[in-house]
């Protein structure tokens, strides 16, 4: 399985600081072999994982916007993993970014932004599932107090996976006024690359210049008879996406590590 990481955004949530450091670089804490705290960038923790998951090549999709992180990848010392750099030269939604890695991915792969992560064991599961079920795609969701700030799905059946909770799919949105559960959506996937069909359909019907959000592709994979499967986190994601996110991420990192 391969990995894709979208980077390059704009990080209009986390200014005045992501004028000057992208969220990937956001500090956080670590802890190293003798139990002592260090600082480590964001995207370290997210190259971590996929090197233990074994997912290589590793697609980054970069923009204008993305050199500090380039720059960062070119000095930090050897990866266990082929990273191959794909140019979001336009910057038209995650969709569109998404889409841009067709180029480059040969088979399934784990999707991630740059300000999400999970903890190893939930990746591993959701990797698992796709293996075991075959879906098109499996998404990582947990139950939030107010859904209409995410991405949410309406989920059509409950299931069970290795202690996990699971569901069928019918339909994903975006900050829905009026949401179908309270069901949120990370912005990390385990898809097939058959959603890059579904995305270069939307782009086609949306037209040149408009931007293509990831869900779009995904509801059209569901409307065409796609399998799309969710898989229940045990805690909400980590990021570092708007500020109490990052405030939450710091003090993680600090009292537990990440």
């Amino acid at each position: 399985m391969e990995g894709v990481i979208i980077t390059g955004g704009r990080g209009t949530r986390m200014r005045n600081i992501t004028y000057v450091l992208p969220k990937p670089l956001l500090p956080l804490f670590s802890f190293n072999s003798d139990g002592r705290r260090y600082v480590k960038p964001f995207i370290d923790f997210i190259l971590e994982r996929f090197e233990a998951l074994g997912l290589d090549p590793v697609t980054l999709v970069f923009s204008r916007n993305s050199s500090l992180i380039i720059d960062y990848l070119g000095s930090r010392g050897p990866l266990r993993l082929r990273l191959r750099l794909v140019l979001d030269a336009e910057m038209r939604g995650y969709g569109n970014a998404a889409l841009l890695a067709r180029s480059s991915v040969t088979g399934p792969f784990v999707l991630n932004a740059d300000d999400n992560m999970l903890p190893l064991e939930d990746y591993r599961a959701g990797v698992e599932l796709f293996e075991a079920e075959g879906p098109d795609a499996v998404l990582f969701v947990h139950r939030v107090e107010d859904p209409t700030r995410y991405g949410v799905i309406a989920p059509s059946s409950q299931g069970e996976f290795r202690g996990y909770r699971t569901y069928g799919v019918r339909g994903v949105f975006e900050k829905p006024s009026k949401p179908p559960s309270d069901l949120a959506m990370a912005a990390i996937y385990v898809m097939s690359p058959r959603v890059f069909r579904a995305l270069e359909e939307v782009k086609a019907l949306k037209g040149e210049g408009e931007e293509i959000e990831l869900v779009e592709g995904l509801q059209r994979l569901i409307e065409e008879g796609g399998n799309v499967m969710a898989l229940e986190l045990r805690r909400r994601w980590v990021s570092v996406g708007r500020p109490e996110d990052y405030l939450e991420a710091i003090r993680l990192s600090y009292e537990a590590g990440l």
